[in-house]
């Protein structure tokens, strides 16, 4: 049923016109959808908030502008949230998807705010199996995740591009499964980037993620038990803007 809805299917969920479509749809992974979509919408120029009002089904999201681009910013939790954001924006025919939110690190050497850029995240969040066959890897658009990078460096901020794990069910994390994926050589772990990269690949979009991190899981510094001092949410805030920045400039560098 669902899936055979079409681009105006899509375009009315949102309240939109093919006119009026971004030119990127950053989807934000976080806890507190309404405060955190409300405080990265503060990073984008004239921001509002908008939801379609023909239909209770509507997606939230806010619209704004940054470099000369139109972006569209929505906030989901977890994969499933995430990817019907993206088949919605998708489906409705925006050109390009970037994730963006935090990670948890699982290798040693990485200091908070540092980014990940994933070249593919492992398929083990529950939704991706429903875009892509098994064995196919859920992976960037190397252009955009390139310009990601590039955009990134230019401002001092430390970024590398390497395999992420995407997970279902970030309290059932033990230190052994932790463990055995730092064994594998995955560089961190987040919630949404492998739903967001299997959708967007399984309808043609050209997609990427920008993620900064938060916690340490091998060193369990800054943790979610902890917390993060006072003293770095300043540095935090101001990192997430620029990260966020980089990502829609990277889209127009590539037209």
């Amino acid at each position: 049923m669902y899936k055979e809805l079409g681009p105006g299917d899509h375009l009315a969920m949102l309240g939109l016109q093919p006119e009026q479509l971004p030119s990127v749809v950053l989807l934000l992974g976080v806890f507190d959808v309404h405060e955190g979509a409300k405080r990265f919408a503060g990073y984008l120029d004239d921001a509002h908030f908008s939801r379609s009002e023909t239909s209770r089904s509507g997606i939230p999201y806010y619209m704004g502008q940054h470099a000369g681009e139109r972006v569209a910013l929505s906030a989901c939790f977890g994969g499933p949230m995430a990817a019907l954001f993206a088949h919605t924006w998708c489906g409705a025919g925006v050109p390009a998807v970037v994730q963006l939110g935090w990670y948890g690190a699982l290798q040693e050497g990485t200091g908070l705010g540092d980014v990940v850029v994933p070249r593919h995240a492992e398929r083990q969040d529950g939704v991706s199996d429903w875009y892509l066959p098994k064995g196919i890897l859920a992976d960037a658009s190397p252009d955009l995740a390139h310009a990601i990078v590039a955009r990134l460096r230019a401002r001092d901020i430390p970024a590398d591009q390497h395999a992420i794990y995407s997970t279902p069910a970030l309290l059932a994390e033990s230190r052994d499964v932790i463990a055995d994926w730092s064994r594998h050589g995955y560089h961190g772990v987040d919630m949404e980037t492998a739903a967001t990269f299997a959708v967007a690949k399984n309808l043609g979009v050209r997609r990427a993620a920008a993620l900064l991190r938060l916690d340490d899981l091998v060193t369990e510094e800054h943790s979610l038990t902890r917390g993060l001092p006072r003293d770095l949410r300043g540095f935090m805030r101001e990192r997430e803007r620029e990260v966020m920045h980089a990502a829609i400039e990277a889209v127009g560098d590539l037209g």
